[in-house]
């Protein structure tokens, strides 16, 4: 992996809070430098306070507001991380939604809701930054045991979540990523407590944990710092020979 003196230049999209958050944390605490990405300037602005007091000497975190379901958007990201640091060492393509309705009151604008910002956002976030990561530079991405295992009345977000398995697949072996020697790889969470999954109806969270407690193997939520710990694994050296996989942070979830 490059560095220079200040450690990795990481981006990070879906990054003010879950998985983002906890990821941006463990990098920083590997001495990089992280830029989060989120469509909340408030919760962005609360997530670098939150972790300011992980930014160790010589590197630096930034944070920038954007839809990365919108291309514009994306290249404004890319043209922002490149303009302060030259290059992109790691991509963390992790911004995604939940939010589908029933599968049979699903309309055109709720398809393209989730399917921009799951799969096309992910796409040309890889696209786009690709040209700035020099060699041995790393991108995960984020799926989910969705994608292998199903998920009840969330036909569209497991459909999402399977496309960019594929793509982590075909474009660890495409020639433009060979060439830099880049390697891509996905994180694929089971049932991680975060922000994300919790519900505003408390009866709801109570049934939901019982769920979880009786379908996931180990019994319990993940963490978002334990899928955290996978996406460091799968950016560094440790991982150099690692490539179109995925490491699955299930509890066993899809085991059974």
């Amino acid at each position: 992996m490059s560095k220079d003196q200040h450690g990795r230049i990481v981006l990070i999209t879906g990054g003010s809070s879950g998985i983002g958050l906890a990821t941006a944390g463990a990098f920083l605490d590997e001495g990089d430098s992280v830029v989060l990405v989120g469509r909340d300037t408030a919760r962005l602005d609360a997530a670098r306070e939150q972790l300011a007091g992980r930014v160790r000497s010589g590197a630096c975190m930034d944070v920038f507001t954007a839809d990365v379901s919108r291309t514009d958007q994306i290249d404004g990201v890319v043209e922002h991380v490149v303009a302060r640091h030259g290059h992109i060492d790691v991509v963390f393509a992790n911004a995604g939604t939940l939010d589908a309705p029933p599968v049979l009151e699903t309309d055109e604008a709720a398809f393209d809701r989730i399917m921009n910002t799951n799969v096309k956002g992910v796409f040309f976030l890889v696209i786009r930054a690709l040209p700035h990561m020099p060699p041995g530079g790393a991108v995960v991405v984020t799926s989910s045991a969705a994608a292998d295992k199903g998920r009840p009345a969330g036909a569209l977000y497991a459909a999402s979540k399977a496309s960019v398995r594929s793509l982590v697949r075909t474009l660890a072996l495409d020639i433009a990523v060979l060439e830099r020697r880049i390697r891509i790889n996905a994180v694929t969470p089971g049932l991680i407590e975060t922000p994300m999954t919790s519900h505003k109806d408390p009866a709801v969270n109570t049934a939901i944990k019982e769920y979880v407690t009786s379908t996931v193997p180990m019994g319990r939520w993940g963490l978002a710092d334990e899928v955290a710990r996978s996406v460091v694994f799968l950016s560094g050296d440790s991982a150099s020979y690692v490539t179109g996989t995925q490491i699955v942070v299930d509890g066993g979830l899809t085991q059974i």
